[in-house]
């Protein structure tokens, strides 16, 4: 039975707006994140180290640009007390090889329904892309031997992050790295696959500027407010700008702090979303980011230059991007980031050149240390519909809860509206009204 738009929006409306005063009232009764003592205690904040993101960082902060853009560099904190998976090995011989081995283990499961106008697909929309469906996202696991950014010497450590398995496989992976599962269901994708979205070594050199840090091997791509891993991401949707952009590069990754202000990122990679493939081709991918002294304001500037063609032989995608990233804090409790980008490919079969342009708005509140809310207004052109499969101007406005009874769990609803007035992407209509939630479970 399809859903009735003024009916879904005044019912869910009427929950978000209950859900935001119950969570604020337990988040008053509930008793302060450090006294409640359970095997799913997360670790406490932590600054991150000046070349890795925090892997801990709770979905309740406000989002940062991006999530593997260093931080200002700060000396290395006490580790952070462990996970549920790690605090249950602790004492066996392989919890204690782990620690000796500074390796960590984690994850997270991810389960979502959206509730739609749509009958079956929501697409273009993702990756939240079935209607009225309850979906498994992510079972991700993490396995992390962080380089030591306090050390005088240099530091050796290793990442990797799989989808195992998950619906959102099917928007991340890579070609040449287990992509036959995109056809292997009558030649279409498997709901649910695996993806081994991040793996590489790092190395980080103290005495090289103000510290340099090497990575060699599958990464995640180098801008953009939002972030593959659920848990960093500000809302459980995600927008055009960021689905249809790539998502990882294969190759080697410096990441150099010229000064407190300045920190730059060079990479020469195979591609975009391509692993060892005959289609990949060489490519550049790099950032520069200058951020206040008083750390409130911070500017992104990222590009992918490579051949900027369609690989017609290949039926590949070879794009040249162009983004940008402004985060303002107006308080320790108020966040605003914008982005804006620009894409092109050459020699696509029938358009020529195709563009798309992405500027997107976040507006992030910390309601307690448990509730947050965060808005994002997006407008995507995608001019030729080479990205979507329908040309014209998205426009679409998403209000979302992000809450933390305890640590180890988080629940995010949201209210989303999605318009395309020069195409029908919607099983043939222009507008599409979405009411979802997730549940992520850290252990």
């Amino acid at each position: 039975m399809r859903i009735g738009r003024p009916q879904l929006f005044a019912a869910f409306a009427a929950c978000v707006v209950g859900f935001g005063v119950i969570a604020r009232s337990m988040a008053d009764d509930l008793p302060p994140l450090g006294s409640m003592a359970t095997s799913f205690d997360p670790p406490p904040a932590a600054t991150p180290s000046a070349t890795t993101p925090s892997t801990t960082a709770p979905s309740t902060a406000a989002p940062t640009a991006p999530a593997e853009t260093p931080a200002a560099s700060s000396p290395t904190e006490t580790p952070p007390e462990p996970w549920f998976l790690m605090k249950s090995l602790d004492g066996t011989a392989v919890g204690d090889f782990l620690k000796r081995e500074r390796i960590e283990i984690s994850g997270w499961t991810d389960l979502s329904f959206t509730a739609s106008t749509d009958r079956s697909s929501n697409l273009p929309q993702g990756f939240n892309y079935l209607a009225n469906q309850f979906l498994l996202d992510q079972n991700w696991l993490r396995i992390d031997r962080p380089i030591d950014t306090n050390s005088s010497d240099p530091s050796f450590g290793f990442r990797s992050d799989t989808i195992l398995p998950g619906s959102d496989y099917r928007f991340t992976l890579a070609r040449g790295l287990f992509s036959g599962q995109l056809s292997d269901d009558h030649g279409g994708p498997n709901r649910y696959g695996i993806d081994p979205i991040q793996f590489y070594g790092e190395a980080y050199f103290p005495s090289i500027a103000q510290g340099m840090d090497v990575k060699i091997g599958h990464f995640f791509t180098l801008y953009g407010v939002e972030t593959t891993d659920t848990i960093n991401t500000p809302l459980f949707s995600h927008s055009y700008t960021d689905l249809y952009d790539p998502f990882t590069h294969t190759g080697v990754l410096t990441t150099t702090k010229l000064s407190d202000a300045w920190t730059v990122q060079a990479g020469l990679v195979l591609g975009s979303d391509v692993f060892i493939d005959p289609a990949d081709t060489p490519t550049f991918a790099g950032t520069a980011k200058w951020t206040t002294k008083d750390q409130q304001d911070s500017v992104l500037f990222s590009v992918i230059l490579g051949s900027g063609r369609f690989n017609q032989a290949r039926d590949f995608h070879n794009p040249e991007v162009f983004d940008l990233v402004y985060t303002h804090k107006f308080s320790d409790n108020l966040t605003y980031n914008f982005e804006s980008l620009f894409g092109f490919t050459t020699n696509v079969p029938d358009i020529g050149t195709a563009e798309w342009f992405g500027i997107l708005n976040y507006l992030t509140y910390e309601i307690s240390p448990r509730v947050s809310s965060t808005t994002r207004l997006e407008f995507f052109d995608d001019v030729q519909g080479e990205r979507t499969g329908f040309a014209g101007l998205y426009t679409s406005l998403t209000t979302g809860l992000s809450f933390k009874p305890w640590p180890w769990l988080i629940l995010r609803p949201e209210l989303r509206y999605d318009i395309n007035g020069e195409s029908r992407p919607f099983e043939n209509k222009h507008d599409l009204f979405t009411a979802a939630s997730d549940l992520i479970v850290r252990w």
